[in-house]
């Protein structure tokens, strides 16, 4: 078993090297690829990686933001488990990947949770994060660990998001799928990251706000005030907060939705919100996923049967107008709809 650890940087020379120096330290180095991937810098950041021979793969070009970033690194993996390492921040002890492996190859799991040192450099405050399984707060990335095979399961980090995409993904594997508690510390988190200033924090409550009110964590849509700007999928979002009429006109109907990753569910939630009857998500072929949320997963085959009202396709990106034809095609008699035409 191996595991990716995907390292994000720009500009990070004076601090990558405490995260680079703590992987190359680990008992288990020969289990590790190390994955840098580089917004572009232009200080001496690549010439500091180059110091580390056992540092396995280096991209660099500009990005669109740290999603984007992680994105690019688990394509380029081939580890069976994946882990993000900030480039400011490291592996608390050499032992830490050894201990991973270990949880990994002795229980049947998608992810593990570790405990996260956590540090204010200028306070020389120091606490801890990560002291429980839990959604009810956010999971702090530096101590996830999971399975390349749930990105195949949840998609890649949505890049809808500025700052609360890695802490969706944690948060839909939380509720879906098997992991394990290590009661062990695994990195090292400098405060002052992407999501520490002001500003941030108040952008991060808006997109937690506004996810928590989709996946049915919030009855109070009105104390949401969404920055349009905050999430592309506003097209869905702005329905949900601010035009509900819009989605109100589904109610009653008995609705299908194309596709099991992280829009169909707010799809799902909101079409459920304003009195639709989600009867299924639909697949191509089933899966071992029998149901989301309570709701059944059906094959495109077995939907036939279903006498649905209406398929909205909840798939976004190149395949998406392929698929409104084949769901037309095999459904036919059955209205279907993109789910950006809600």
């Amino acid at each position: 078993m191996k595991i990716s650890i995907i390292t994000a940087t720009y500009n990070c020379a004076h601090l990558i090297e405490e995260c680079l120096s703590s992987v190359a330290e680990q008992t288990v180095i020969d289990k590790i690829e190390h994955i840098i991937i580089d917004g572009g810098s232009t200080d001496k950041t690549l010439s500091t990686i180059c110091k580390y021979p056992h540092v396995a793969k280096v991209f660099s070009a500009p990005d669109r933001g740290i999603y984007h970033a992680f994105n690019r690194g688990v394509e380029l993996a081939s580890g069976d488990i994946i882990y993000f390492l900030g480039a400011d921040d490291s592996l608390y002890e050499a032992r830490v990947i050894e201990t991973i492996l270990d949880a990994f190859g002795h229980e049947d799991i998608d992810y593990a949770v570790t405990k996260v040192r956590c540090f204010d450099e200028e306070s020389g405050e120091v606490w801890f994060a990560n002291t429980e399984i839990s959604n009810r707060a956010n999971t702090c990335h530096q101590g996830f660990f999971c399975k390349s095979s749930l990105f195949n399961k949840i998609g890649p980090f949505s890049e809808c998001f500025k700052l609360y995409a890695d802490s969706f993904f944690m948060k839909t594997a939380i509720a879906r799928y098997q992991g394990t508690y290590i009661d062990a510390i695994s990195a090292n988190f400098r405060q002052g990251g992407a999501s520490s200033s002001s500003a941030s924090r108040l952008l991060l409550k808006r997109e937690a706000d506004a996810v928590a009110q989709l996946l049915g964590e919030t009855t109070s849509s009105k104390e949401v005030q969404l920055d349009k700007n905050v999430i592309d999928l506003k097209l869905l979002l702005e329905k949900v907060l601010n035009q509900e009429k819009l989605l109100a006109s589904y109610a009653g109907m008995k609705v299908g939705v194309f596709g099991t990753r992280q829009l169909s569910i707010l799809i799902a939630n909101a079409l459920r919100q304003n009195g639709a009857l989600v009867s299924c998500f639909l697949q191509s072929t089933r899966d071992s996923i029998n149901e989301i949320m309570d709701v059944p997963v059906k094959s495109i085959e077995e939907a036939r049967d279903l006498a649905l009202s209406m398929v909205i396709n909840g798939v976004e990106g190149e395949h998406e107008l392929d698929i409104s034809e084949v769901l037309r095609d095999k459904l036919e008699g059955t209205k279907v709809i993109s789910w950006r035409d809600m």
